[in-house]
């Protein structure tokens, strides 16, 4: 029995869910997964991927929580202000759920880092929002042979995808660089956010990841969903692996930061 009677009884509704049961909810309890990013996409992501039980959640962001973050990152408090979100996260989460364990990972995603930030998850979440960090996620995941999912939201349009995932015919699904055709299409450059919108993206990305680490079939891997919140309209998308693309990016490796537009910043000083 992984699960204590302590988390059985945390857990009695999740667990009384038809197809779930103790089985279930101790594959959850089993799963690592690492989340890039604790803004207005990682604090629903992270809030309710705790709050479910996956077992362990490594939060990466070496950013600090400002007051106009506050009406869509609801995991923080005006006290946290200026603080840092992935420890602060880490306190909050573990204050609703300590059966999960919660590690802030003060480190920006960049060549040098993510190989290493890799190491010991099944999967990862990237929250950045950050077309540069994407790419960087996506190359070290084709390299390493890790499945991660992400998504963006912008105004009233959001999408989420899972990439380098395994498909049910052995095969594995289409890489981000595969589909940027498709992403960039979704992708708004106009001023502002909306808090519900980041909460609601972060809510489908959480049911797709449940699925994912349940094993249950015919879920986001090789797909994308694109949702006009506005109207209400929701797209699905099924992604085709480009060999050509794959190739290249196997053969190329991890580039430098400057290949990928990133701009580093200094190390966190905590």
């Amino acid at each position: 029995m992984i699960l204590s009677e302590k988390e059985i009884l945390h857990f009695k509704n999740p667990i009384a869910v038809p197809g779930i049961g103790v089985s279930m909810q101790e594959k959850l309890k089993e799963a690592r997964v690492l989340v890039v990013g604790a803004g207005g996409l990682g604090s629903p992501v992270l809030q309710y991927l705790s709050a479910s039980g996956v077992g362990v959640l490594g939060i990466a962001d070496y950013g600090v929580i400002n007051d106009d973050d506050m009406h869509r990152q609801p995991v923080y408090q005006m006290q946290d202000i200026r603080k840092h979100k992935a420890k602060m996260a880490a306190s909050r989460l573990w204050a609703v759920n300590p059966y999960t364990k919660h590690y802030p990972i003060l480190v920006q995603v960049k060549p040098e880092t993510i190989g290493l930030m890799l190491v010991g998850f099944d999967l990862v979440i990237d929250c950045s929002q950050h077309l540069p960090t994407h790419l960087v996620i996506n190359d070290a995941c084709i390299v390493h042979n890790k499945p991660f999912i992400t998504g963006e939201v912008h105004n009233w349009m959001a999408w989420w995808a899972g990439f380098n995932m395994p498909m049910p015919d052995g095969t594995t699904s289409a890489s981000y660089r595969c589909s940027l055709p498709l992403t960039e299409e979704y992708r708004n450059f106009d001023a502002g956010a909306i808090g519900a919108t980041h909460g609601a993206t972060g809510m489908h990305m959480v049911c797709e990841i449940l699925k994912y680490l349940m094993d249950v079939p015919g879920g986001i891997a090789g797909k994308l969903y694109g949702i006009d919140y506005l109207h209400n309209q929701t797209q699905v998308h099924e992604l085709q692996p480009d060999a050509e693309v794959l190739a290249n990016t196997c053969a190329a490796g991890i580039l430098t930061a400057d290949e990928y537009g990133l701009e580093i910043v200094p190390d966190v000083e905590d």
